[in-house]
């Protein structure tokens, strides 16, 4: 169902005047709908990991090597061109403290850093993006799902805050896998990657409202947004949020609400199959392979 059809399936049943628009009424009380089937969807997200909301995000690490001149003690970095650095970038190389990080890019020619340099010279140092944003529709990390695709293992994370201080408060990067953090709504990653280096994640979106174009969205933005989860879950839901809000009683609707909830979670993704006897596992060549019996060696 569209987020019209939605809105009048939900009025038809409370015996209520069906809207024939929705995004664009005057009327206070459709209004009022309106907001609440977008929070009744925001929180839905929030509810289990649908795997309609299961996304896969694919990102390339970017670095390059620039020559720059430091001086002691001070935290300015100045170079021929700045173009494409940000905040988001760390520097490593002579003159620079180790997990140094961009401040700010002051002109096309300086940036300021967050450490002072140890050194005075002009030499070449590698810059390498150290924070990645999250895709815009994130809401939250699948866990262990986080991989280096290039170098064929996990990344090492998430780190905690204390990890991530340990590491960063070192006097050399330790070690040449990735670890990572959520952190400011980005993905870090320690030491500074080198260009160029897949890296991939599962999460869950929030975007449960789809657009006529097929585009997810965080909210109903048209009438002719359609829904991720089941038509009757939203109706009933709609139906629940807005009988709390004027304050009517909704034992009864919360009950086929939170019943049609657990029946779409029940039947949201498979299962695997549940051994109530012993089980050796998975085995190839192994004695496991070979029957009871009278066995010897023939020569």
């Amino acid at each position: 169902m569209t987020l019209l059809e939605l809105v009048r399936q939900a009025c038809f049943e409370m015996a209520l005047q069906a809207p024939n628009a929705v995004v664009t009424s005057a009327d206070p009380q459709i209004q009022q709908m309106y907001a609440l089937i977008n929070r009744l969807g925001a929180d839905m997200c929030k509810q289990y990991d649908w795997q309609q909301l299961n996304r896969e995000h694919i990102l390339i690490t970017a670095a390059k090597d620039i020559e720059a001149t430091t001086t002691e003690g001070s935290y300015v970095v100045t170079m021929a061109d700045t173009t494409g650095l940000s905040p988001l970038w760390g520097l490593y190389g002579p003159g620079m403290l180790p997990f140094a990080q961009i401040v700010s890019v002051d002109s096309p020619t300086q940036v300021t850093v967050n450490m002072p340099a140890d050194a005075t010279g002009t030499n070449e140092i590698l810059f390498s993006q150290v924070q990645y944003p999250l895709p815009a529709d994130w809401r939250k990390e699948i866990p262990q799902t986080e991989w280096d695709r290039t170098n064929r293992w996990p990344l090492m994370g998430p780190q905690t805050p204390q990890n991530w201080q340990s590491f960063k408060s070192g006097i050399v990067y330790a070690g040449p896998r990735e670890r990572y953090r959520i952190l400011g709504n980005a993905i870090a990653l320690n030491p500074p990657p080198p260009n160029g280096l897949v890296l991939a994640f599962e999460y869950i979106s929030n975007g449960f409202a789809v657009s006529q174009a097929g585009v997810p969205q965080p909210k109903f933005l048209a009438d002719t947004d359609t829904c991720v989860f089941d038509d009757s879950l939203m109706v009933a839901g709609l139906k629940v949020k807005f009988k709390q809000a004027k304050g009517l009683d909704v034992n009864f609707e919360l009950s086929e609400f939170n019943g049609l909830l657990d029946t779409a979670k029940a039947q949201d993704r498979s299962a695997p199959l549940l051994n109530m006897s012993p089980n050796i596992g998975s085995v190839l060549i192994t004695s496991a392979n070979v029957p009871d019996g009278d066995w010897f060696f023939r020569p």
